[in-house]
């Protein structure tokens, strides 16, 4: 069972146990695969999103989703290695040409 940590009132994950559950996370993503004969690594994604979309659906029945979307915010930034969420990077500026000055029209 992980150790959780509550900060106003938003339970966090320790980083300790992290590698144990992605183990039990990875095991339950394969079973989907397993079960259903997807092996492009695209469907693991699809998998994902299976076992994600059930959790989705328990939790809202449970009446605790908004619980958990606060949980997952806070645990963002302890995801392990893969899972992480990163913000899109933006593309450098295109460096545009310096205008020539403006003739004037009116001499």
């Amino acid at each position: 069972m992980a150790t959780k940590n509550s900060t106003k009132d938003i339970e966090t994950v320790e980083h300790v146990e992290a590698a144990d559950l992605l183990q039990v996370v990875n095991d339950g993503i394969m079973q989907v695969i397993d079960a259903h004969s997807i092996n492009v690594q695209k469907n693991r994604y699809k998998a994902m999103r299976a076992i994600a979309w059930q959790a989705f659906i328990e939790s809202i029945e449970a009446g605790d989703f908004d619980a958990l979307v606060k949980r997952a915010s806070a645990n963002a930034g302890t995801l392990p290695s893969g899972w992480e969420i990163k913000p899109p990077t933006k593309p450098a500026p295109k460096a545009t040409p310096a205008k020539a000055p403006a003739k004037n029209a009116a001499r």
